[in-house]
């Protein structure tokens, strides 16, 4: 019975000859031929060739086309061979360069940095992601000042949480609540004022009678008419001081329930006034508390940030996200406590990102040309293209060759061993084959 490996790379293989990405039959092979000779493993040897050495000596990209190739460099004792196999979008990618090794002058290697424009471009997406992911919207670029004012509406929300809102509306509903005892104080005093004069009028009739008036003849008129007048009088008859007497009792409960009112209204300021002070204690604290605890988590996020961009091997884009975390730590700290000293550390955290956009964006460059004796032109050359390479700069069709651990031993090597081999023949090709001494 026959048995089917199953593994994850037959299954894409599989699809990708279903999706027509590709052609089958390079689908099922390595993409990037890894641990196989240039020759004879990928390309026929000629008559007599002897593989002398091989070298992992680049990788070359396009992001922008998601293309990505591993270059190997190989030199026989007939050729010297660049081949650079990987993958792109529409399936696998093949480059390749190669020169009789009888024909090649010398060679031209340059190992450095070159500025990328595109990844200034990532650098800015980056920063703008890092905005999204701390305001939760849209940065604010039109802030003006160091970086920290970008999260001012994050940092206010988080200075702003429910517990706090709840201390501030418990403070406000207590001091709203003692401004309403305290005007209530002044009508309950009034009203003991208005008890008090009742009473002592309830008292004088009750003591002296019930004042009352009356008509009275004043006298007649020139012509005859009866003249009448009004006078005002005490009255002491034993019905009229019962109701003076009952009038003071109602007087003398009216006036000590205003008394009671009024004391109770006191009572109610200094209950409020209590309620009030410790409203303001716990909305002090509760504030204080999470000052210290956002000012502390600031300053985890703003000194954490840093410790990537010093301990993380390259990985420059995300120590730029990371950065950003730390520079928000910072500006939070700044606003939690109010310290002008984290100001500082603010700027100092921007110029970090400063540097570590300009680490991102010099990227690692490779080029190696291979001359021929005639001068025209390289026999194999590589270098990346750019919007600005001269005409007579054929390049690669990648726009970055970035260099391997084997890149520099390539460069040493290469020259010396296609010297040796042009002179010496198989004399050459034992010393880099056996390592004889010549």
């Amino acid at each position: 019975m026959e048995s089917t490996n199953k593994t994850p790379g037959n299954f894409f293989a599989s699809l990708k000859n279903r999706m027509g990405v590709g052609s089958p039959e390079r689908n099922a092979t390595d993409t990037y031929e890894r641990g196989m000779q240039i020759v004879p493993g990928c390309i026929s040897a000629n008559d007599n060739e002897i593989p002398v050495r091989q070298y992992n000596i680049a990788v070359l990209r396009n992001l922008l086309k998601f293309e990505r190739a591993e270059g190997r460099m190989q030199v026989t004792n007939k050729r010297v061979i660049f081949r650079a196999a990987g993958r792109s979008v529409g399936g696998r990618t093949t480059l390749q360069h190669e020169f009789a090794i009888d024909e090649i002058a010398g060679i031209e290697a340059r190992k450095n940095f070159k500025f990328s424009f595109l990844h200034l471009i990532f650098a800015l997406i980056i920063i703008i992601a890092a905005n999204l992911i701390i305001n939760g919207a849209a940065p604010n670029f039109s802030n003006y000042g160091y970086p920290g004012f970008l999260y001012q509406n994050r940092i206010t929300r988080m200075m702003m949480p429910s517990h706090v809102i709840r201390a501030r509306s418990n403070e406000r509903a207590a001091s709203a609540q003692r401004a309403q005892s305290e005007s209530n104080l002044p009508k309950a005093t009034a009203n003991v004022k208005t008890a008090k004069a009742a009473e002592e009028k309830a008292a004088n009739d009750a003591q002296n009678g019930i004042l009352k008036s009356r008509r009275v003849v004043s006298g007649r008129t020139y012509w005859g008419e009866t003249m009448y007048r009004t006078e005002s009088y005490r009255d002491k008859s034993a019905d009229s001081m019962k109701i003076a007497q009952e009038k003071l009792g109602l007087a003398t409960a009216d006036r000590i329930k205003a008394e009671e009112a009024e004391q109770d209204a006191i009572d109610r300021i200094t209950i409020d006034k209590k309620i009030e002070d410790k409203a303001i204690k716990d909305r002090v604290l509760t504030e204080k508390v999470w000052k210290v605890s956002m000012t502390v988590l600031g300053l985890i996020l703003g000194f954490g940030g840093w410790v990537p961009f010093f301990m993380l091997y390259k990985k420059f884009g995300l120590k730029l996200l990371i950065l950003n975390f730390s520079i928000f730590g910072f500006a939070l700290s700044l606003g939690a406590s109010g310290f002008s000293i984290w100001t500082l550390f603010i700027v100092l955290s921007v110029l970090i990102a400063i540097v570590c956009i300009f680490l991102y964006c010099f990227r690692p460059n490779l080029v190696i040309s291979i001359k021929n004796r005639g001068g025209i032109e390289s026999s194999v050359d590589i270098r990346r293209d750019t919007l600005f390479s001269r005409r007579r700069e054929k390049g690669t069709g990648f726009s970055e060759i970035i260099p391997t651990d084997e890149t520099e031993s390539a460069i040493r090597e290469i020259g010396a061993m296609i010297g040796d081999i042009q002179k010496l023949g198989d004399l050459g090709l034992d010393k880099w084959i056996y390592g004889d001494t010549v």
